[in-house]
């Protein structure tokens, strides 16, 4: 298709804030492997293998917090998919008018509270609710499985921290579902009740043909909750711990920097170490949102006609 010269104008016009936007990327990442660079130098495998933390002793290992960010990410998808799913599918199939409206505006409302909301009400009152109604019994009856092992004394946890961010992350997965929930044409709705398919039967059908967009939205929230730092900081515990049990305190990356990283200057290697734990996991977030994203753009190009 020929461009005209205004549309060619606009486009020129639009390129210097485009290579802005990557340039700050680029910069970005430059500057945290640029500050690494020391760590893995000096360190290079122990920082993946070890978790002990002795700036005093140059003594570093984050394998504690990594495997944290990992563990509460993963949490934090499992509880966002039950109740983003659920949320999706109320809004798209059963509320109508105004009903859809306010619960709408609700989950975007909430989507935009700061975070710090989120982890003082977690903190105050979900830790105490999770770890009396759910890590207790649990530990009580299935403590000879292994994650759940540990007697859940505070409440702040793994656990409770996964939990916390996968509720602060339901509005950002339930807004991706639902979009690509209704952006399926109306003739597959069409033809399954033209089979005679009843209302339960034909969401499953839908959601089924949203499954990839579903898959990509999960792996999205994993991506962003690898990242946030206040709800973590207020419910996991804070403790260099490396244990299979979810019901102990513990540690993740972006925890780890906010308490460490404003006295990290006085030590040796500190801040490269904790720059060193920045890069893995603003990597990992990286190539999972950039698969997702392409995901979720292949899967519109099939399904949408």
């Amino acid at each position: 298709m020929m461009l005209s010269r205004r549309d060619k104008l606009f486009l020129i016009s639009l390129l210097p804030f485009s290579l802005s936007v990557l340039a700050v990327l680029v910069i970005l990442l430059f500057t945290v492997v640029a500050n690494s660079l020391d760590a893995l130098k000096v360190f290079c495998i122990q920082l993946l293998t070890s978790s002990v933390w002795d700036p005093e002793n140059k003594v570093y290992g984050v394998l504690a917090p990594i495997i944290g960010s990992l563990t509460t990410s993963l949490i934090a998808v499992l509880t966002a998919l039950v109740l983003s799913i659920l949320l999706a599918i109320l809004i798209a199939e059963y509320l109508r008018g105004f009903s859809r409206e306010i619960l709408s505006s609700i989950v975007e409302f909430t989507g935009g509270l700061p975070t710090i909301i989120f982890a003082i009400w977690a903190s105050q009152y979900l830790v105490p609710f999770l770890r009396d109604a759910v890590m207790m019994p649990l530990h009580s009856y299935l403590s000879f499985i292994s994650i759940f092992s540990c007697r859940p004394v505070t409440g702040f946890s793994v656990f409770s921290a996964g939990i916390a961010l996968g509720i602060s992350i339901v509005p950002y997965v339930t807004s991706i579902i639902l979009e690509a929930y209704q952006s399926i044409p109306v003739a597959y709705r069409e033809a399954c009740y033209g089979m005679g398919a009843t209302k339960y039967e034909s969401i499953r059908i839908l959601l089924s043909l949203a499954r990839p967009a579903v898959v990509a939205a999960l792996i999205l929230g994993f991506a962003r909750s690898l990242g946030e730092t206040t709800i973590v900081v207020a419910t996991i515990g804070n403790s260099m711990n490396l244990t299979p049990c979810i019901f102990a305190p513990g540690y993740t990356v972006s925890a780890l920097i906010a308490s460490q990283f404003g006295n990290a200057y006085l030590y040796p290697y500190a801040e490269s170490v904790l720059y060193f734990s920045m890069l893995i996991v603003a990597v990992i977030s990286l190539v999972l949102s950039l698969y997702a994203s392409s995901v979720i753009i292949k899967w519109r190009s099939r399904i949408v006609v």
